[in-house]
């Protein structure tokens, strides 16, 4: 476009110049005004082609007009009057407004106008430049817009933002203003120190965490973990600190952006949670019971300690595997996995049943299971819980109490109890049948010498030898029974009535020659003999308790008779001088104060603290010495004689407890035993509670009555023992597993103690069968809510053994041996003392 000829150039330069001038103006995207400003009006003197098109307006029109028409036309009243002020002033201006086109539609510009001058620095000309930045503004406000929804995002989520330079200090360029609410301190802090932020660091964790954003800006990864920062007030927290980084378009990372989440509440739950699952875990595994849970299938996803232990396999062996090809035995798993499916789909009793298992080395074990069927919230089965008790040694102590309550712990033989089956039957055959039965009763002479030369242990082994050669000599029919002590019967059965004396003598004699070849015993030899009696059916006695008596009366006979012989009963109405002797003697000694008490002491076996006292009588003969019970109270029991002596040991317990209380001493409880026969009179319970009121042992009573004695005639003894009972007498079985028991009676008798018979304790604890009985019966007194007191403790082997068994308390010569009251001053004296 040529400028109009007799205007001067806009521009003020040489027409060539101007020209070149004008033609770069319009192709120019902005749109370009000059106005002249040597004249008031300010008229328009060139606008391009681009001011053309923002204004929607027509060159022709604009030329000569003034400017402020066009500035009114297309601006608002703000932008009118800053224009006017600098025009004014001649100074440069620069806006942005909504520009208005000539045809009324509008949009976003930019302008500056600028002063012209000429060489003598006179203003001539204004020179506007005017930008259409619409599109830039809308996209500035989306950014905003945007940018804005992302900080409302960023600033409400519970989690601290941030944005940091990729340097290796990782400045921070941005922290959102949760970072107040987490650590108290405001973004702005942060921003301003950048120390700060590992100052809040704990100072355990500081380090881990600068050697982790090392490693993170060294290599290039995205920095993730978990750490304990400090609150401004000083709690402690622990946060998830995961960081990203964003890629340059091929220049690498150019900054990192990550997010803080306190991760306090997720932490103590999760400790919570592993709290809860170990001590879950530690109640499983200290559970005695086994506890194993199998799913659907028969496979083991939990297995407790105790049933690892019990396998014999490590810890978490067995999870996994299949139960019933691991651990049950071949024989038994096609039954075992049916009962399995009928119990998981209610087709069978959920009750208690035992099975066997196999352990590792082969060994089977006895289980009692309980079980349980775990379902889904459908209901549908999904696994099994069971949890067992292994029955094994209870069920073999048992067996073994069975077997002791019809046999001898030391020798194996059949018992009394046995016998007396054994000779009833044999009676009633002989009676069908029209036959003969021989009873022999022997008792070994000299026995008392070995006991008390060379000891009970080795009286023990002679009475084992003494066995295995008797039998030897007895018939494959006949049955061989220990009496008790060194007394032993042979039942010989389904004899001819015209030989049955002339086998019974017979076998007698072959008896008594099986011992003629000397024993020897501790290195020492010796010879053993024995008095043999024989009482024969029907010839002798119309009954079993008539036949044993004639046979102990044909032994006395023997014995009388030099010993070492054979008596058959004659029916002579006489008893035999040396039990007249006997009893004359037992007389005597009661008048002349001949017995005496020996007080032992019962004891906690793991402190030796006093607990009880026993009192033990002793007969201190003239002629013969201190006499031990066992050799005079037997006679007594069968003669009658122990009420007397029964009433003297009570008396005399009552006396010695009054002096030792009046010495100022602390007397624990004292237990007496009491024999059959004066458990059988009806008023023994009266008697016995007079004689504690009158001698103040109420309270302070235990009473000790034999096994055999307890179960027997429950109709007489239960009564006497109930009334003590109630009266605050404790009940005491001694010798406990030495004769016959009840386990069912047993639970229903007001028995408070039970006495390990002093036999088990030889073998513990390198016997496993005495060991076993030992194990069972202290954990069958826990189980009835008894005490359990060992006896015959001599070694400490056996000590400690008992104490590792958990037996509460324990008498023998290792503990204290039976003294006079006198010598047990200082032990009463002591543990009256409170100690320190």
């Amino acid at each position: 476009m040529v400028q109009p000829p007799e205007r001067p150039s806009p521009t003020g330069r040489e027409p060539e110049t101007a020209d070149a001038l004008i033609r770069a103006l319009e192709v120019a995207t902005s749109g370009i005004l000059v106005a002249d400003a040597t004249r008031p009006e300010r008229p328009i003197l060139y606008v391009n082609r681009t001011f053309e098109r923002l204004f929607a307006a027509d060159r022709a029109e604009l030329l000569g007009r003034p400017s402020a028409t066009i500035a009114a036309e297309t601006a608002g009243s703000e932008v009118r009057a800053a224009l006017g002020g600098a025009l004014t002033d001649s100074v440069e201006y620069c806006g942005a407004f909504s520009a208005r086109r000539l045809d009324g539609s509008t949009f976003s510009a930019e302008i500056r106008v600028t002063p012209a001058h000429d060489g003598a620095g006179r203003l001539v000309e204004w020179i506007a430049v005017v930008d259409d930045v619409t599109e830039r503004e809308e996209a500035r406000d989306r950014v905003e817009v945007a940018e804005a929804r992302f900080r409302g995002l960023v600033e409400n989520i519970p989690a601290v933002a941030y944005v940091a330079d990729w340097d290796e200090q990782g400045t921070l360029q941005y922290v959102s203003p949760q970072i107040e609410r987490l650590l108290g301190y405001p973004a702005e802090d942060f921003l301003a120190d950048q120390e700060l932020w590992y100052r809040c660091i704990h100072p355990d964790d500081r380090e881990r965490v600068r050697a982790q954003e090392r490693e993170a800006w060294a290599t290039g990864e995205p920095f993730d973990l978990e750490f304990r920062m400090l609150h401004r007030d000083g709690r402690e927290l622990w946060v998830w600190d995961k960081e990203g980084i964003v890629m340059g378009g091929g220049d690498g990372p150019r900054f990192s952006q990550g997010v803080l989440i306190d991760v306090t509440p997720v932490r103590e739950t999760r400790s919570e949670l592993a709290d809860e699952r170990y001590r879950a875990q530690r109640y499983l595994d200290i559970a005695g019971a086994i506890i194993v849970v199998l799913d659907a299938d028969g496979h083991i996803t939990l297995l407790n300690r105790a049933g690892h232990e019990l396998l014999g396999r490590p810890d978490g062996a067995m999870v996994g595997r299949d139960w019933f090809d691991t651990v049950v035995p071949e024989a038994d798993r096609t039954a075992a996995r049916e009962h399995f499916e009928r119990v998981l789909h209610d087709e069978a009793d959920h009750g208690v049943h035992e099975s066997a298992v196999l352990t590792d080395d082969g060994e089977q074990r006895v289980i009692a299971w309980r079980n349980t069927v775990l379902r889904d919230p459908g209901g549908r089965p999904t696994a099994m819980m069971s949890s067992g008790v292994d029955l094994t040694e209870r069920r073999a102590a048992e067996e073994q109490i069975a077997f002791l309550a019809y046999h001898d712990s030391l020798t194996g033989l059949p018992n009394r109890a046995l016998l007396q089956e054994h000779l009833e039957l044999a009676l009633a055959r002989a009676r069908r049948a029209g036959n003969a039965i021989a009873l022999l009763y022997l008792d070994l002479d000299g026995f008392k010498l070995v006991n008390d030369s060379l000891g009970h242990a080795a009286g023990d082994e002679l009475l084992c030898h003494v066995t295995m050669r008797l039998q030897e000599r007895r018939r494959g029919m006949d049955l061989l029974a220990r009496q008790g002590g060194d007394e032993f019967l042979l039942l010989l059965g389904d004899l001819d009535r015209g030989e049955a004396e002339a086998t019974a003598r017979r076998v007698a004699e072959s008896l008594l020659h099986s011992l003629n070849k000397p024993f020897t015993i501790s290195g020492a030899e010796f010879h053993i003999g024995a008095s043999i009696g024989i009482s024969l059916f029907p010839r002798d006695a119309a009954d079993a308790d008539e036949l044993l008596r004639h046979a102990d009366a044909s032994m006395y006979d023997a014995k009388a008779a030099g010993r070492n012989g054979v008596t058959v009963y004659t029916g002579d109405p006489h008893e035999p001088l040396e039990r007249l002797s006997m009893t004359s003697r037992l007389r005597k000694a009661l008048t002349r104060g001949e017995f005496a008490l020996h007080w032992q002491p019962v004891v906690d076996p793991a402190d030796g603290t006093l607990h009880k006292l026993e009192a033990l009588i002793r007969w201190e003969d003239p002629f013969r010495g201190l006499v031990m019970p066992d050799e005079f109270i037997a006679f007594a029991e069968e003669t009658g004689f122990i009420d007397r002596i029964g009433d003297w040991v009570l008396a005399g317990v009552g006396d010695q407890v009054a002096a030792w209380r009046r010495d100022g001493l602390v007397v624990p409880r004292v237990a007496v035993n009491v024999s059959p026969r004066q458990l059988r009179r009806p008023d023994f319970g009266r008697r016995l509670l007079q004689a504690i009121g009158e001698r103040g042992l109420a309270g302070l009573l235990t009473v000790e009555i034999t096994e055999s004695a307890a179960m027997a005639d429950p109709m007489r003894t239960d009564p006497v023992l109930q009334e003590l009972f109630a009266a605050g007498v404790e009940i005491a079985i001694d010798d406990f597993g030495a004769g016959y028991s009840s386990l069912s009676r047993l639970r229903t008798m007001p028995v408070q103690v039970l006495k390990i018979d002093r036999s088990f304790l030889r073998g513990v604890p390198e016997d496993p069968e005495p060991t076993a009985i030992v194990t069972a019966v202290i954990e069958l007194s826990s189980a009835l809510g008894m005490e359990a007191v060992a006896e015959g403790v001599e070694h400490e082997h056996q000590r400690a053994f008992l104490v590792q068994r958990g037996c509460p308390l324990a008498q023998g010569f290792l503990l204290g041996e039976p003294v006079p009251a006198e010598a047990l001053r200082p032990l009463l004296a002591a543990a009256g003392t409170p100690r320190p």
